[in-house]
């Protein structure tokens, strides 16, 4: 077989499949959690412990993908994870209480974290990888967003069980192009860097803040379609909002593409935090369908747009990328432990307290992620220098 290492367009569409399944979960996560309670009944503090365990065993699952990719045949990787990801949905299916709920999806968190440390491992060995973790987030974006829009619809027509069924037929059909898939890396230990140094401010400003930025951002997105429902909003103009939101994240992460350039890294993360503020803020309180369409928008494309800033900061702070490696673990258990903190919040409907909660968040990890960049830049400093 011809280059088994390089990734090829075939490659590219199955890393794509790939990531995005194993990604569904955290891309639907408000849509998920609303299948879970029509399909268990659970209130809604125990609807986002569930959504927590499942992010949390993805988070695992990617952390140990890091050393089981290099000592495996990637195929046979993503074959056992979809084989997983495909049990844990039926059983999914089947489940009633909320043990049963949370065994299931910790099962499939657990083939969602193994997928996702494939995908990203063949995106990786692209002669673009750019481009190739572009297209995987515009897929990814596009898929989500099209789901939360028809999701309701879909409940009502043929009832959480079957779609629960569904996601477990696409997860085994998507077995079919695995052997797309490169067998392994292409790098090898005597082509990695010798001699660079970790930027140690940069490395804890970078991954301290990601873990507070997921935090406040998973806290939110879990429970946005609880927070529509509970001001009585219709649940098609709920997945309408979802998917609408989806879908400004494209721009959000484009305008990052265009301006990172232009404008510096700083000053597009205070932007981009000003926007998720704003969206959190209308979320407070009594919240019309107009305010959902518009705090949806801002939420996504402020996500969005900080997302790729914030991987920009980790890069720079190890070039052989292992910090932005242990970013993808810690932004994962970062974006699960926000969904356990907002229900820990939680007085009935009120989701106050959880926005609130996320607001000081997310003020807390832009400051370190700012103060580590302004840190980092001093340090460059001649001694001699004045600083303003």
């Amino acid at each position: 077989m011809a280059h088994p290492t390089r990734l090829g367009t075939p490659g590219l569409l199955a890393a794509v499949v790939l990531g995005t399944l194993g990604g569904l979960t955290i891309m639907i996560v408000p849509g998920f959690v609303g299948l879970v309670g029509s399909l268990t009944g659970l209130d809604d503090q125990s609807l986002g412990y569930v959504a927590s365990w499942d992010i949390n065993a993805m988070a695992v699952a990617i952390g140990a993908g890091t050393f089981l990719i290099s000592r495996f045949n990637w195929r046979h990787l993503a074959l056992l994870a979809l084989a997983i990801i495909g049990i844990g949905n039926l059983w999914t299916a089947t489940c009633g209480t909320y043990p049963a709920v949370v065994a299931a999806r910790v099962l499939a968190g657990c083939g969602e974290g193994l997928a996702i440390a494939v995908s990203f491992a063949a995106l990786g060995s692209a002669p673009n990888p750019d481009r190739a973790f572009g297209i995987y987030l515009v897929v990814g974006l596009a898929v989500s967003a099209g789901i939360l829009v028809v999701l309701p619809a879909l409940q009502v027509s043929i009832g959480p069980s079957a779609i629960f069924i569904g996601l477990a037929l696409i997860a085994v059909s998507a077995a079919a192009v695995v052997k797309w898939l490169p067998t392994h890396s292409s790098m090898s230990a005597a082509n990695a860097l010798d001699g660079v140094s970790v930027q140690k401010v940069l490395t804890v400003a970078g991954l301290a803040g990601v873990f507070l930025y997921f935090i406040a951002q998973g806290a939110m997105w879990s429970y946005f379609e609880r927070i529509g429902a509970s001001n009585g909003i219709d649940p098609d103009i709920i997945g309408q909002a979802m998917g609408v939101s989806s879908f400004s994240g494209t721009g959000g992460a484009l305008v990052a593409v265009l301006l990172t350039n232009r404008v510096s890294r700083a000053w597009l993360l205070a932007g981009s935090g000003a926007i998720s503020l704003l969206s959190f803020w209308l979320l407070m309180g009594t919240v019309s369908a107009a305010q959902l369409f518009v705090a949806g928008i801002l939420f996504n494309f402020g996500w969005n747009l900080a997302q790729p800033l914030l991987s920009g900061v980790c890069a720079e702070a190890d070039a052989r990328g292992r910090v932005v490696v242990a970013m993808g673990c810690i932004q994962t258990v970062g974006f699960g432990v926000g969904p356990a903190l907002a229900a820990a919040l939680l007085t009935g409907h009120n989701f106050v307290p959880a926005a609130w909660m996320s607001t000081a968040v997310l003020i807390c990890s832009l400051a370190i992620v700012l103060g580590g960049l302004r840190a980092r830049g001093l340090q460059a400093l001649p001694h001699n220098s004045a600083v303003p």
